[in-house]
């Protein structure tokens, strides 16, 4: 049980996007849901806004939510998804300059929280998780258009600034996302994702010494990669495995379906000179018009942004896609690790929970 807090900040956090305790005991925080990072005293009595969205920080922040990297000392990298580049920020929240990543396609996966938490290894190399994702090629009028295979697994990188490379550490499992295709006027093609609200999937952890950690959601045991490369696996966690009835699960669809519904995402037009494309993100859909000819040119210029008319809702999959049983983990991003190398795990299920949050630890 976790013991009584030493401090209470009477400001409320508007949607929490990292935490960083610095050597003197003040606390960085990065508000992504107000776009803007905000230092507090050693009481959380009081805080100043060292990066937002406003001329007085020089527009640090951006437009959209990101994520913060803790880097050598007590300086820490914001993450600055639309440059493809980090802000080294000194302990006193100033930037005092930027900073290259390893692979600047990367980035855009190092902002969300879903992705897991970056951070460097003894060697001041950084270690993320990516994505793979398969070339989306613009269709040919007249021909039948086969949509992208989407990948089960994404790979965990470490990244050398030096060579500006990264090699694979793992592999983590990922939902499968199914795509649907419907023609569109002009010879185009929208695709729309189906989601599965409850795909087995894992999560990944970076531990202070630089071992990597991930949870095997299938079965519910650790994998681990030591700095040197070693591997070795943790026996299986007990879990409290729920069976899932089908009023249950088709209880999951329909809620998921309003939820969607709510949001009410609108389609993303992507067709680029190249003739790829790719979606902007989990749960948007794209629509892709087709190449000028057959001999592999880009796509004319006034089709580029056309779409169907109707927002691309996010379809979900059928009852029969559903596990029998809820998977332990529900969502990438919630493993945490402390500074003393334990693993901070929330299971979807726990017997034991009672009214609060009940973590393995």
């Amino acid at each position: 049980m976790l013991s009584a807090p030493d401090a209470v900040s009477p400001s409320n956090v508007g949607g929490l996007g990292g935490v960083r305790e610095l050597s003197d005991g003040r606390v960085l925080v990065n508000e992504s849901g107000n776009r803007r990072a905000v230092l507090f005293d050693k009481a959380l009595a009081n805080f100043q806004i060292v990066a937002d969205s406003s001329i007085a920080t020089h527009n640090l922040y951006g437009k959209r939510p990101t994520g913060i990297i803790p880097y050598v000392g007590d300086t820490t990298l914001l993450i600055d998804v639309g440059a493809r580049a980090f802000l080294v920020m000194s302990p006193s929240g100033a930037v005092t300059r930027v900073m290259s990543a390893p692979r600047q396609n990367d980035v855009a996966m190092m902002g969300s929280s879903e992705y897991g938490a970056p951070g460097f290894d003894s060697k001041g190399r950084l270690i993320y998780r990516s994505f793979a994702l398969p070339p989306f090629k613009a269709p040919v009028a007249g021909k039948p258009y086969d949509a992208p295979v989407m990948p089960d697994s994404t790979p965990i990188l470490r990244g050398d600034f030096n060579t500006r490379s990264a090699d694979t550490l793992a592999w983590v499992r990922v939902a499968k996302m199914r795509i649907t295709v419907t023609p569109i006027a002009g010879g185009g093609v929208t695709m729309s994702p189906v989601v599965n609200p409850l795909a087995n999937i894992d999560d990944w952890a970076l531990l202070p010494d630089g071992t990597i950690a991930v949870l095997r959601g299938q079965d519910y045991h650790i994998d681990w990669v030591s700095t040197d490369g070693t591997r070795s696996s943790s026996p299986k966690m007990p879990f409290d495995w729920k069976r899932l009835t089908d009023e249950e699960k088709n209880a999951i669809v329909d809620s998921t379906k309003k939820a969607l519904a709510k949001i009410g995402e609108t389609s993303i037009a992507a067709a680029v000179a190249t003739g790829h494309g790719a979606p902007s993100g989990g749960g948007h859909g794209m629509t892709i018009m087709p190449l000028a000819s057959n001999d592999g040119g880009p796509a004319p210029q006034a089709a580029m942004g056309a779409t169907s008319g109707a927002p691309l809702v996010p379809e979900v999959g059928p009852v029969s896609d559903l596990p029998d049983y809820m998977p332990p983990v529900l969502r990438a991003g919630l493993m945490k690790s402390d500074m003393q190398g334990n693993l901070w795990i929330l299971p979807s299920t726990s017997s034991q929970s009672g009214n609060g949050l009940l973590y393995d630890v």
